[in-house]
């Protein structure tokens, strides 16, 4: 990913209500994104994304959304489509080491630098995709905004349904995060790690399910808030995961989670969920397997599963399943499959 400096504005910011005075003037960085990128189609896919809702607002294909700095004051980053990918404004930011780190969080958070290449020309050759392709194609993954936001959620929502989960997460960011006011609206924040560390089970338990559950929530900030900057980006795979593992109240499940959703990490197979079984059944039909799917899509089998649950929420009722019976439209093996890095 690389930025620059610019100060135009595109049709689509001129649209954003009650915001366009703001606008003028504003120095706007732009972020370049791996194509094929669409900054719709993100914006669409955090409208149905439950564990974020009412965290970001989006209006005339502009979305502004707060992030907390290294020092815990919040900024809200304004972003809108691009030539190549998005442009970004900083509103509160202080300085220009300011201004990066936000411009550094928002490329993650909108997957940026991932390159779909791979995983499109796997898809492009396996018919069942057809129908999702149609409605996702330009799609990067939305992740959650930060590691301490992603992690805390997929703790929260252990044996938890995802709007609960989601509300327990806000209620721990209005708790303990900071927030600024812009045009008449209040953006929150979730706290830093550095925040969040050292806080009692007890401290955490009104945010929590149960007292198991936020002995498990300050077991995994105290163990994240101590590895080494960016070391979640970073580290190989298999490493991230084995880590991640050894955290008290750690599963598959979060596990996956915080590797996939929160770090980005596209070779990491979804977690066994229905929903997952449900998709492979709508799409291919009895007799398929993840296991068959990770044959074919490799180091892209994240990517794949994000498209499809994305996509077949999209589409609804388009999409016939296979019956029971017929025959299983089983994705074709590859040549030379792909090995999930790491």
């Amino acid at each position: 990913m690389w930025w620059s400096a610019t100060r135009r504005r595109s049709p689509a910011e001129a649209e954003l209500s009650g915001v366009a005075g703001s606008l003028s003037g504003m120095e706007r960085l732009v972020l370049t994104a791996a194509r094929p990128f669409e900054l719709a189609l993100s914006l669409r896919a955090m409208a149905g994304f439950a564990p974020c809702a009412g965290e970001q607002r989006v209006s005339g294909g502009v979305v502004r959304k707060a992030f907390a700095l290294a020092d815990g004051g919040a900024v809200v980053a304004e972003v809108a489509a691009a030539e190549g990918g998005v442009s970004l404004a900083v509103h509160g930011a202080g300085s220009a080491d300011e201004r990066d780190q936000v411009a550094v969080a928002v490329a993650r958070w909108l997957s940026l630098d991932d390159d779909p290449a791979p995983f499109l020309a796997a898809a492009r050759d396996d018919p069942p995709m057809a129908p999702v392709l149609a409605e996702t194609e330009g799609l990067h993954q939305v992740r959650f905004a930060g590691l301490a936001e992603g992690a805390s959620y997929f703790v929260l929502a252990q044996r938890t349904s995802q709007a609960q989960a989601g509300a327990r997460k806000r209620r721990l960011a209005a708790e303990f995060g900071s927030s600024l006011e812009l045009d008449g609206v209040r953006y929150q924040a979730f706290p830093t790690l550095d925040r969040l560390a050292g806080l009692s089970a007890g401290e955490l338990a009104p945010f929590a399910a149960n007292q198991r559950q936020a002995e498990y929530l300050a077991a995994v900030l105290d163990r994240l808030a101590g590895w080494a900057p960016d070391w979640g980006y970073r580290a190989p795979t298999a490493e991230l995961l084995a880590e991640l593992r050894r955290i008290r109240g750690v599963g598959e499940f979060t596990a996956t989670g915080i590797a996939l959703r929160v770090l980005g990490r596209l070779d990491v197979v979804p977690a066994e969920l229905p929903v997952f079984t449900r998709a492979i059944a709508t799409l291919y039909g009895p007799g398929v397997s993840m296991d068959d799917l990770v044959a074919r899509y490799g180091g892209q089998i994240g990517l794949w599963g994000y498209h499809v649950r994305t996509g077949l929420a999209w589409l609804g009722s388009a999409v016939r399943p296979v019956r029971a019976g017929s025959s299983a439209r089983r994705p074709p093996a590859r040549a030379s499959p792909s090995s999930p890095a790491g």
